[in-house]
């Protein structure tokens, strides 16, 4: 490998490594947190409180991620990769770290929707950057170990709050955050930009509006790709991101903490699995086959871990397997979204299909807030939410497979 391909892939890893931290952070320390905010507020700090105004922020994130994926997308196309993720990267860095001066629940939600804009927009930089590097037979494989960055990030925060940060203020963790911010710097100083897009910088003035995407030639990829992207999302935070949550709830331990960070790394393990599998699998039975697979998978699993186990230990085992199936399948859109278009609309296509439907996921952990509100049990509402899987493996089936990086 080249050294300039080395550093590429390592500054889009490493983004998308800090994009998960500072993602999962806010998960962690969200039932701590809020119970702070509203105490201090003067309101009663209930479960379904909790659990509506933690669903509201999670929405509240998704849409900022949503509008950052789609504008940043764009922006790649327009001044380039390397640019953008500098950007990106400040961005979701510096108010991270803001998060951490919130006085009440407004500010939080305020904070983490402006960290998201910056979040949802690395990744179409990222995962274009590098689909344009690896375009050889290595491409699926880098591609999936990109998406694995999301596990190591993941990881990463769970450690830090399992052994450093349950000992302080949730605050804390939200400063750690800012640590990102240093690698915009250097990122920018010693990456080289995509020869790709430096190739066809030219081609990018044909780029008038979203309409390109709706094209005769591209409609299938945007429709069921931007389909399936949705679907993957509303799972992962009307689900996933309940897990922390989900602990608080189920053990009775004053040590809450450690459980919590506990069930976190093994959600994580099996996350960081499921990443590297799903292009290994991509290769044997393709694309369209891999995304039913790993759709079907998550429902079960979903089903299993919040209805029927109720033992810690094996609980731990059943969320390693959640974490494989319902993490592990965003690496199909890292593989798939930057070859379904040319280079002039790759990183629009891909920032597009990613996050457009994060606006209507972004209803998905308000949904599963509102229905813990409804009826008092994170459990059923979780499990309910699980059945969008479903709808996500049936769409699968009219996916076309696309590869303009041949």
């Amino acid at each position: 490998m080249k050294k300039d391909d080395f550093l590429k892939f390592l500054g889009a890893f490493l983004g998308w490594v800090f994009d998960s931290m500072d993602a999962t952070i806010y998960a962690l320390v969200m039932v701590v947190a809020l119970k702070d905010l509203l105490k201090h507020e003067g309101m009663i700090n209930t479960e379904s409180k909790v659990g509506l105004y933690g669903g509201l922020i999670f929405s509240l994130f998704l849409i900022g991620w949503a509008i950052g994926g789609v504008v940043f997308g764009y922006v790649a196309d327009k001044i380039g990769r390397v640019k953008t993720l500098s950007i990106t990267i400040a961005l979701y860095s510096i108010f991270t770290g803001l998060s951490a001066l919130s006085q009440n629940v407004l500010e939080l939600g305020v904070f983490r929707f402006i960290t998201a804009i910056g979040i949802g927009g690395e990744w179409a930089g990222g995962s274009t950057l590098v689909a344009e590097t690896f375009k050889n037979k290595n491409r699926i494989f880098a591609s999936s170990l990109l998406q694995s960055a999301w596990a190591i990030g993941f990881f990463i925060a769970s450690f830090v709050y399992f052994t450093v940060g349950r000992f302080y203020s949730w605050r804390f963790m939200f400063l750690i955050g800012v640590v990102p911010a240093i690698l915009a710097f250097v990122f920018r100083l010693f990456v080289k930009e995509s020869e790709d897009w430096l190739t066809h910088k030219r081609d990018y003035s044909y780029i008038k509006s979203f309409k390109m995407l709706f094209y005769k030639e591209y409609l299938n990829q945007t429709l069921i790709g931007a389909s399936l992207a949705f679907v993957a999302t509303f799972g992962l935070w009307g689900v996933t991101n309940w897990v922390p949550a989900f602990v608080s709830y189920l053990v009775k331990s004053k040590n809450i903490a450690y459980h919590v960070g506990l069930a976190s790394i093994f959600l994580n393990f099996g996350a960081l699995i499921g990443y590297i599998a799903f292009g290994f699998i991509n290769k044997k039975i393709g694309i369209k086959h891999t995304f039913v697979f790993f759709f079907l998978g998550s429902f079960l699993m979903s089903v299993l871990c919040f209805l029927y186990i109720r033992d810690y230990k094996i609980l731990l085992l059943g969320l390693a397997g959640l974490g494989f199936f319902n993490n592990g399948v965003f690496s199909g859109f890292s593989i798939y979204f930057p070859q379904a278009y040319p280079s002039y609309l790759r990183a629009t296509g891909a920032g597009f299909c990613f996050n457009i439907g994060r606006i209507l996921a972004s209803t998905g952990p308000f949904l599963t807030g509102f229905i813990t509100y409804i009826s008092g049990s994170i459990f059923k509402a979780a499990s309910l939410v699980s059945s969008i899987y479903v709808f996500g493996a049936f769409i699968s089936i009219f996916l076309k497979e696309k590869n303009y990086l041949e």
